[in-house]
């Protein structure tokens, strides 16, 4: 098998020889590109070259994608990927549980978003690699270890309590990151299987004119001021049994409705916007009595079926997938500064509870017009 150093070898398989050309275009300056219009020429290459990521079409004559991935013999250490449309998504979330596809990306892919992935896929596989060399070292020095660690059994058994210490501690910070029981299914099994949510609901949020913001203050007192407003939110997210999904840069995302389902998800969800924006609200008047900045944000709701999993070795993130996904991010960048924006297919779940405002109509990416509402406030229930 030929290897070149520092250089990343991707292989794309794909039946149509436009998806290949546009592929090579995209990342010839990145990668080293292999292509192969069949699975059995993909193999050819596999037996060839040293792959360290392989990018596959689902939908294929002879062999789809899975069946392709399923034949790659299970030494060869590479991530795969998988280019996939939402009816094959039964399909997909199998191939993921059974341990054969990193990640799977919707079609037509982006090339920005494309590259992130293989690059966090390359990451990771070389830190894979560079772990089982580590392991293979370990090992071949054990031997002469061993006398060493008679000689300092005391010493083993004080790093034993660190170990445990540090044990601990690791538990801690990973029901930090994680529902608690994706990690206990984690720690009892090393790995998490991705899941199919019928119906969740997403909630994103985002700083208006951040930017702006940003240049106003010291770069202490501007991470200190995002802390209080996201321990703010975790703490609402928490009050609704919601699972707070991350936050990038100035954006807070949450769900609710997952790991386990929740028939009242999207009210919660709602009511935790409401409460995201009155907090905001109080926050703004503490900083403009100190002079400081006023942050005002956009929320944005929508619920529907999505995947939602564990990704990544070396940090461990519990992440979700799919329409709802994207939709309730377009819900937030068309939402308003003070506004909780949600979708008709929310609305529909919760318009017994809340008055909302009809706004329109936007286009989504697979979805058509979708309508939008403004939820004004809640309504009185009755006792």
């Amino acid at each position: 098998m030929q290897v070149v150093k520092d250089v990343f070898n991707v292989l794309y398989v794909d039946d149509e020889e436009n998806n290949l050309n546009s592929f090579r275009a995209a990342l010839r300056r990145n990668y080293n590109i292999y292509t192969a219009l069949s699975g059995e020429e993909g193999m050819d290459i596999l037996n060839k070259y040293d792959i360290h990521v392989v990018v596959t079409d689902q939908r294929m004559p002879n062999m789809t994608g899975v069946q392709f991935l399923q034949h790659i013999p299970g030494d060869q250490d590479n991530i795969r990927i998988i280019l996939t449309g939402f009816s094959d998504m039964e399909s997909i979330i199998d191939a993921i549980n059974t341990g054969k596809v990193y990640r799977y990306i919707t079609k037509p892919w982006d090339k920005d978003e494309l590259k992130i992935t293989i690059d966090n896929a390359i990451e990771t596989v070389m830190l894979r690699r560079n772990n089982k060399k580590l392991i293979h070292e370990l090992q071949d020095h054990n031997e002469q270890l061993e006398e060493k660690v008679r000689v300092r059994t005391q010493e083993i058994e004080k790093q034993k309590e660190m170990i445990e210490a540090a044990k601990s501690q690791s538990d801690t910070l990973l029901l930090n990151i994680l529902p608690h029981e994706i990690a206990e299914e984690l720690k009892q099994f090393g790995k998490s299987y991705a899941r199919k949510h019928e119906q969740v609901s997403v909630l994103f949020s985002d700083i208006k004119g951040f930017t702006s913001i940003a240049e106003q203050l010291t770069p202490v007192k501007l991470v200190t001021q995002l802390d209080e407003i996201f321990g703010a939110f975790d703490n609402i997210v928490a009050k609704y049994g919601m699972e707070k999904i991350k936050t990038i840069g100035d954006a807070y995302m949450c769900a609710c409705g997952l790991p386990h389902a929740d028939p009242g998800n999207a009210v919660k969800a709602v009511k935790a916007g409401l409460d995201m924006q009155h907090f905001i609200k109080e926050f703004g008047l503490g900083n403009k009595i100190q002079n400081l900045p006023v942050f005002e944000i956009r929320i944005g709701i929508h619920t529907g079926p999505l995947v939602a999993g564990v990704v990544g070795s070396k940090k461990f993130a519990y992440d979700i997938w799919g329409d709802a996904v994207n939709l309730a991010s377009q819900m937030e960048q068309h939402s308003e500064a003070g506004k909780v924006n949600i979708s008709g297919d929310t609305y529909a779940l919760v318009r017994e509870h809340f008055t909302c405002i009809h706004r329109g109509k936007i286009e989504a990416k697979s979805k058509g017009q979708v309508d939008m509402y403004f939820v004004d406030a809640e309504k009185p229930q009755a006792v």
